[in-house]
């Protein structure tokens, strides 16, 4: 079958207003890509939704189709509610006898064959529609209440936050809103990226996407027994908050991120370049497995030491599937992703016939590095280990070279700034 993959933005949101005679569905969207992760843009794709009550595997309440094209950022979007219906009343589905749970299959070509599925559970958004259904229990007015408290009189000395009457004021009422707000429109852009290949396979028990502190989302990999990003780390913030500034020179002792190439267009794909202070924040070196040193990386997640590098090069190498014309030091390719690098003719090489790489769903991409000028960018891929090197002021690292088949594994200086991986705890 030929590999496909569907980048899924599954936030639902409700498609109707608190008035009368308002229309009962909620509105869905998609992101596909093909499987060289280019965008679908601007071609007629078909989706089968069936919404199903109790469980993942339950019975079929409803089901309808769509076909919908795709707008230049390769996006679909359709009204769950209102497509071909196949099976059911989508009006009068009981919201309050839940569990319920969504599934879409997608195919590309806008045909009936459905080659990716996505499942998950509707929880609060589809629920306004229960909601919608209790009608106008309420008028509005507070005189309409019962049991209300005596309030005589609202004191006047009142100004927002710092108050001493013990009042909130509809100003600080509006910056809770506001906040509010703020954080649903990072999560209403949530991605999720499913691929139909049996070989590559996203993290256990994670059903969504990795976020970082500034709403960044990360696919995940699962290599053997260990929980990769499928990305390079791009935060620009440490998990509590604390920023890590821009560098504009080399530091081993201020924690400083870089645009590889020097670009800020290169961040979305290739992540930030970072030195090993702000990898390491202020944690001591380790070479434990796990390596228990969180520093650059989200909640749940640390920076790989050099033992868990070696744990994931040396799973590669004794699996078949991963290394090239039956060498098990030819690994590279396997961790290396499918186009950006430069081209080698090479055999097993890095840069030879790049389609072919990938196997391991790992994606390293040439993000190259940072010493005082920018380099590599387009033929090197470095990543940052948790590790002190045998060498004062150095740290181990793991890199891939566009005209190589194997592996680089050595020390380099702290005030370098090299891609960052993180690992599940």
């Amino acid at each position: 079958m030929h590999k496909k993959v569907l980048s899924f933005a599954i936030f639902l949101f409700c498609a109707f207003s608190l008035m009368a005679q308002s229309p009962e569905l909620f509105t869905y969207q998609a992101v596909v890509r093909n499987s060289s992760n280019m965008l679908v843009a601007n071609m007629h794709v078909s989706a089968r939704v069936c919404i199903k009550q109790g469980s993942a595997s339950g019975n079929d309440i409803y089901s309808e189709s769509h076909v919908v094209q795709t707008n230049a950022n390769g996006l679909m979007t359709f009204n769950i509610g209102e497509g071909t219906v196949l099976q059911g009343d989508f009006s009068t589905i009981q919201w309050s006898n839940g569990p319920f749970f969504l599934v879409v299959a997608v195919d590309p070509h806008g045909g009936e064959d459905y080659t990716i599925t996505s499942t998950q559970q509707l929880l609060s958004v589809p629920y306004a529609l229960y909601a919608q259904k209790a009608g106008n229990g309420f008028s509005g007015s507070f005189n309409d209440l019962t049991d209300v408290p005596n309030i005589q009189e609202v004191p006047t000395n009142v100004s927002a936050f710092t108050n001493d009457a013990g009042y909130v004021t509809m100003a600080e009422v509006q910056h809770l809103f506001d906040s509010l707000n703020d954080r649903i429109d990072v999560l209403e852009n949530i991605i999720y990226e499913l691929h139909d290949t049996s070989s590559v396979q996203s993290c256990p028990d994670m059903p969504f996407p990795l976020m970082d502190y500034d709403g960044n989302m990360y696919n995940t990999v699962l290599i053997g027994t260990q929980c990769w990003m499928k990305d390079n780390l791009r935060t620009s913030h440490y998990s509590d908050g604390t920023a890590i500034a821009q560098g504009v020179t080399v530091s081993t002792t201020i924690p400083y991120r870089y645009r590889p190439d020097n670009n800020s267009m290169n961040v979305s794909t290739h992540g930030y370049l970072y030195n090993w202070k702000a990898v390491m924040r202020n944690s001591l070196s380790s070479n434990s497995v796990p390596s228990g040193v969180q520093g650059i990386c989200p909640m749940g997640w640390h920076v790989p030491s050099d033992a868990e590098w070696i744990q994931l090069t040396d799973y590669l190498s004794s699996h078949s599937e991963y290394y090239c014309e039956n060498d098990s030091v030819n690994i590279a390719k396997s961790l290396a992703f499918t186009s950006g690098w430069l081209t080698n003719i090479y055999s097993c090489s890095v840069g030879e016939n790049q389609a072919t790489n990938n196997a391991s769903g790992f994606s390293a991409r040439p993000s190259g590095y940072y010493t005082g000028p920018y380099s590599g960018f387009g033929s090197t891929a470095f990543f940052w280990s948790s590790t002190d090197y045998p060498e004062e002021g150095e740290a181990w690292y793991l890199s891939l070279f566009y005209g190589l088949p194997t592996v680089g594994h050595d020390g380099n200086n702290k005030a370098t700034a090299f891609s960052v991986r993180c690992l599940r705890n």
